[in-house]
Parts: structure tokens; C-alpha cells; sequence
């Protein structure tokens, strides 16, 4: 498996259970993750609606790209054979 694929999986995984972990984690300044349960009682609907879009677009790319990874991994050495000519149609400039 693609090592770029296993750190970008990783990643979102990582950035998707960080957002829905009730406990966030405090550096200095800075508070990550736990954003439906810190939100104020009228935004928490629309932070869990955030957090549902959100992880679903990660996973989808995510998706995405484990397709992308293993279609590549079935033909490595081919290479694309198509001229200019026959991407334009025929037509010769």
C-alpha cells in the first residue's frame, strides 16, 4: 500500500476523532477538538452539523483517494500512449 496513502488516512482519521472526542486538548492557548460539547447551547446543533459534513468530505476524499492509490498500483508501468493529435480528435494544427 502507498505510504502517502496510509500518512493522508491517518491524518483524517486522526482530525475526525480529535473533532468528536468530548475532551479537548489544551496547548497553551490553543483548545483542539471537543468543539459540539464546548460550543455555546445555541451553536451546538450547528457544530455537530459542521462536524457530520466535515467528516463525511474527509472520508470521502479519503475514499477517493484509496481508489486513486490502488488503480495506480494495478497498472505502474503504463503509461499514457495518447498524442496530441489523437486528444484533439485527429485534428492537425
Amino acid at each position: 500500500m502507498n505510504a502517502k496513502f496510509v500518512v493522508v488516512a491517518s491524518l483524517s482519521a486522526l482530525a475526525i476523532a480529535l473533532y468528536w472526542f468530548p475532551v479537548p486538548l489544551t496547548l497553551g492557548d490553543y483548545v483542539l477538538g471537543g468543539y459540539p460539547w464546548l460550543a455555546p447551547e445555541g451553536a451546538k446543533q450547528g457544530m455537530i452539523a459542521l462536524g457530520i459534513i466535515l467528516s463525511a468530505i474527509f472520508l470521502g476524499l479519503t475514499g477517493f483517494m484509496w481508489y486513486i492509490t490502488r488503480k495506480l498500483e494495478e497498472n505502474p508501468n503504463e503509461e499514457d500512449t495518447n498524442t496530441v493529435e489523437e486528444i484533439a480528435g485527429g485534428v492537425q494544427w
